[in-house]
């Protein structure tokens, strides 16, 4: 009796499986198949010709000397802009170190000395 049910159950999945299966056969998802057709054409590549690709090519000018010089000077500028950003700030913003340019190593409790500038032990 075991084994008949069982046949029979098994009989019964194998043929209803492949009815199961053929719903989920496509490939559209929750999409409709309108919208698919919508997006199905294809973008052409751009093609570029040769003339394109000799008026737009770029000229090797990286080792010249007029590059060099303007390298140089964009460099300089940055720099500059760079220390006037620094510059800006206030020198002694810390009152508990005022007088250093930058504020002095934290010593342990028994190696601190007294500082003549600020008047504090570091």
């Amino acid at each position: 009796m075991q084994n008949i049910k069982l046949g029979f159950f098994i009989g019964l999945a194998m043929g209803v499986l492949p009815f199961l299966c053929k719903a989920q056969s496509n490939s559209l998802g929750d999409r409709g198949p309108a919208t698919v057709e919508e997006q199905s054409h294809k973008i052409q590549k751009q093609r570029i010709t040769r003339k394109q690709k000799l008026l737009f090519r770029r000229h090797n000018v990286k080792h010249t000397a007029e590059y060099e010089f303007y390298k140089r000077v964009e460099k300089v500028a940055r720099e500059k802009q760079r220390m006037l950003r620094k510059l800006a700030k206030p020198q002694y913003s810390d009152f508990a170190y005022f007088g250093h340019k930058n504020p002095p190593k934290k010593h342990l409790p028994y190696q601190m000395r007294y500082c003549e500038e600020c008047g504090i032990r570091h």
